[in-house]
Parts: structure tokens; sequence; C-alpha cells
């Protein structure tokens, strides 16, 4: 999912996370699936997968021989068995997706696991129970209301005498996310108030709402479906507006694409802000067009970049997915050969572990081809020795090919320190609960440098397993998640989150808002 380490004299990575820019050789049935007609078939097909899930992760996790997780195998079986528990209770589509989410929070990794990708005409209509709540900080609010006696910013407490860190903890983290994380209490713990189906979470029936002065609000929850005009809101809580991938210019609390910026404004660079939006390090062929306009972008305003009086880089919406992006973008701010060689020095102990396994060895040799159809030329050598590396591996019976960096650290880093850095401008990245795998490998890169700040919340946390692909479940109905890769001595270690420079938990996360943030930091 990520794309680090990076080898000197290149912009080519130890570690190249792919995860959603090839399809799994194996996956090419597309072929509707038969859907199980009893709740004894459905217990049939959770039974099946679940094994398959355990069976495809054991041949080809890179946990299963790594030295230094020998805990892994015994995790993958709690897992297995975690999931199988609930068999007895499955008797329909969302019972059965429910053991298969459960299968992937045992392993509390978001880079392994399984997942039901159900036909939508099998899901209940989303419900709710009048409002929208949002993890801010470390509490639950409201974050939009239709009930009149509740409002916007009203804590919630409690619902049915628990109080809703219980409840998160007892709802929403057993069959999502990874409790142990605050980014992900940031990005799941909203959801506590909102019905999908799931059986073995029932609706709850009233709850406490605490209002600014301190009083308390008392009210039965009656669960609707919830109306399509509502989503904007579900959407703004977690992500604030949408951006498109690009570089916008903010003036006097006024924000207009940099291609339609008045000559007049040009010329009070100092006054200006500039903003750069990545909402994804997995573009579409529409965002790669963006993303190539944005590097064209940074390259003809450099030298008003560096007259701004802050530069925004914009992580809202991102969950990862090829770090090539994130390290396009900060050669172009401060310089292609200073980010490289601080990238090499950070990551010149690092090693990267391709797990040999005959599925893992087909997907990346795959990816040769994926790659040179999206343009990435300068990184064909390397995709191609790391296949060729796994083949020989697999062949010798070893389970894993190394990639390794052989820099001299103190070499590096003695020439880094050398060059100059081009740009000494302010940078505010915001950094949303989300923020994972190549979005950290963004930030990575970015606080490398002495005038990056980071603004928002505390992020999401990586294992060292990475640069994951799926491989179907004998239902057609889920999907299992495979990472290809581990790192030895990587700097970020397994489980380490950033927390804010300047912490921002308040509800609004519109770009107005964040840029005001930004401002008063400033």
């Amino acid at each position: 999912m990520n794309f680090t380490m990076f080898l000197p004299k290149t912009v080519a990575p130890l570690g190249c996370g792919l995860m959603l820019m090839a399809a799994s050789p194996l996956l090419a049935n597309t072929a509707a699936p038969v859907l199980p007609a009893t709740a004894k078939d459905w217990a049939l097909a959770a039974k099946q997968d679940i094994a398959a899930a355990y069976q495809l992760t054991a041949d080809n996790h890179p946990g299963m021989a790594n030295p230094l997780d020998p805990d892994f195998p015994a995790l993958l079986q709690q897992a297995q068995k975690n999931a199988m528990a609930l068999l007895p209770f499955v008797d329909s589509a969302m019972a059965y997706e429910a053991a298969i989410a459960r299968f992937s929070t045992t392993l509390q990794d978001g880079h392994a696991g399984a997942f039901a990708s159900l036909p939508d005409e099998l899901r209940p209509k989303r419900r709710w129970p009048g409002f929208i709540a949002v993890w801010r900080g470390d509490a639950l609010w409201v974050y939009h209301s239709a009930i009149p006696l509740l409002s916007k910013g009203m804590q919630i407490v409690a619902c049915d005498g628990v109080t809703v860190e219980t409840l998160i903890r007892q709802r929403v983290f057993q069959y999502s996310g990874q409790v142990d994380q605050p980014g992900h209490w940031w990005a799941y713990g909203g959801s506590l108030f909102t019905d999908d189906g799931n059986p073995f979470t029932p609706p709850l029936a009233h709850c406490d709402f605490k209002s600014p002065d301190g009083s308390i609000q008392k009210l039965q929850l009656s669960w609707t479906v919830r109306p399509d005009a509502v989503q904007p809101y579900a959407q703004a809580a977690y992500d604030g507006d949408p951006l498109d991938v690009g570089l916008y210019w903010h003036l006097a609390g006024t924000a207009h694409k940099n291609t339609a910026v008045a000559a007049a404004e040009q010329q009070n660079n100092a006054a200006e802000v500039a903003w750069i939006a990545m909402p994804t390090f997995n573009p579409s062929k529409t965002e790669i067009s963006q993303y190539e306009s944005l590097f064209s972008s940074l390259q003809q305003q450099k030298a008003r970049l560096q007259q701004a009086k802050a530069i925004v880089l914009d992580l809202r919406r991102n969950e990862g997915g090829s770090s090539y992006w994130s390290f396009q973008v900060a050669g172009l701010l401060w310089g292609k050969e200073l980010v490289q060689q601080k990238a090499t020095a950070l990551f010149a102990n690092t090693e990267v572990w391709w797990f040999a396994s005959a599925g893992n060895t087909a997907y990346v040799k795959s990816l040769y081809q994926v790659m040179q159809s999206q343009g990435q030329d300068s990184l064909l050598p390397w995709i191609s020795q790391v296949g060729q590396g796994m083949e020989q591996a697999q062949k010798a019976q070893q389970p894993f090919f190394i990639e390794a960096d052989k820099t001299d650290l103190a070499a590096a880093a003695k020439t880094a320190t050398e060059q100059p850095q081009q740009l000494n401008t302010p940078v505010y990245v915001i950094v949303p609960g989300q923020c994972a795998s190549a979005c950290l490998d963004a930030i990575d890169i970015f606080k490398l440098f002495d005038n990056t700040r980071l603004v928002g919340t505390e992020s999401s946390s990586d294992s060292t397993y990475m640069d994951v692909r799926f491989e179907p479940l004998p239902s057609g109905l889920a999907k299992v998640v495979i990472p290809n890769k581990m790192y030895v001595n990587r700097p970020r270690e397994k489980g380490v989150y950033y927390r804010p420079d300047v912490a921002y938990h308040q509800l609004d996360w519109s770009t107005q808002a964040l840029l005001d943030k930004v401002l008063t930091a400033l």
C-alpha cells in the first residue's frame, strides 16, 4: 500500500507498495458468485471462506517466516478461531460479513485479513438515529442533527447505561478498525450511530447528551433509513469538503484554482497561502492527469511558492496508495536531489524482505506491465529486479528475497546536510485520522525538513507488513488481503503514529476552517 525506502542516486524505492495498481493474477474470474439460498448455506459459506482466508494467509504472509514476529502464526490461528466462533449465529448475508470482519480485526493490521464485498441487493438500507456523530480529541460529538432537541456540538456521553468509549470498543472495534490507534477512533468512532445491519450489534435504545452548559439531555433513539440528503454531512464529518488533486491559492479567506488567479493578487505573493491537495496516492486515470498538472504547476511556480506566506500539504481523504506521488511533490518543493539524499540517509539501515511464495512472486512480476502502462519507467528496472530476486529465492527454497541498501549512513547524512534547501516557506501538513501506509510515508519525507509542521489529529499507524494484494475466497463474496513484504529496521516502527504539532480537534474540517487554523499558527 506504500512506496517507501529509497536507493541512492535514483528515485527507486527499496519497497514499493502498489496495493491497488494491479489486480492479483488469480483475480481474472469475474463471474457473479452463486448466492447462498438458506441460513445453513450462509453459515457454510462463512466456514469455507474463513478457512480459505486462513490458509491463503498462512501460505503467503511474511509473518509466517518472520523471525522478528514469532507470535504471528498463533495470532493467525486465533483470528480463524474468533471468526469461526460466530458460525452458530451466521444465518444471513450481514452475519456472514460480520464473521469475515472478525477474522480481520483479530489481526489488527490494515494490511492483512479479509473483507466481504456483498452485492448491493443483499444489504439493508443504512439506518441512523437522526444525527451524525464524529470522534474528536477524546470524545464523541453530534456533528449534524435532524432532531430539534439535539444540536451540533453536543457531547454524547453514554447509551443504554454504558459509556460511549466502552460501546465503541465493544461494538465498533470488534468488526472494524484497530482499537489501539488514536487515528482509528477519529475515523471509526462515529460509526457507533450507523446501523448497517450487523446482527451482532443491534441498534442502541437511548443516549445521554451533554450540552455546552453541562446539562444532560436524555433521548430515546428512533432508527430510520438514512436519507440520501444526509450523505454530504456524513462525508464532511469524516473528510471535510472535497478537493481535486491540485494546487490552489488562498488570499484573504478566498480560494481559487491556480489557473484563475487574478494578476493583482499575483503581485502580493507574501499574503498568499499555497494549498496542495493530495486526497489520494492511489490515483485513477483522471487523478493521474491531475497529478501531472500539479507537478507542472509546482515547477512553473517555484518563485511564487518560495515567497508565499505558507504552503499547506492537504492529506484529507488520503488512506495511502503509492509513495511515488508524494515523493515527486517533495522533490519539486525542496529539491529532488536533496529529498533523495535525505531519504537515503533516513532509510540507509532498512531492509525489505519480500516473501517469495508462488502467489506473491507471480503478483510482483505482474507489476512490471502495470507500472509500464502508467508511465513509471524509472521504476521498471527496480521492479524487474525484485521479481527476479523473488523467483530465485523461491527456486532456492529460501523464504525471502532481501532487498537491502548498503549506503554508508554517515556519508549519506553528510551529503544531505551539504545540499542547499530550496524551500524555506513554512509548510503545514493537514493530517486526518485515517492517514496510513503511503500517507504516513509522505509524512516521513515531509518531516525531514525543519520548516514542516503537522496540523490536525493523530494519524493511523502501520505494521511492518506492506504491499498488499487481494485473492478471492471460495464463495466469491469476499477477498483475503495479503502483504507481500516486510520491513526490517524501518525508522518508523510498527504501531508508531504521528502526533500533530498543531492539534485541531474541532468539528469543522473544511478547507476554510483549516486555513484559519494555519493562519493562526503562523
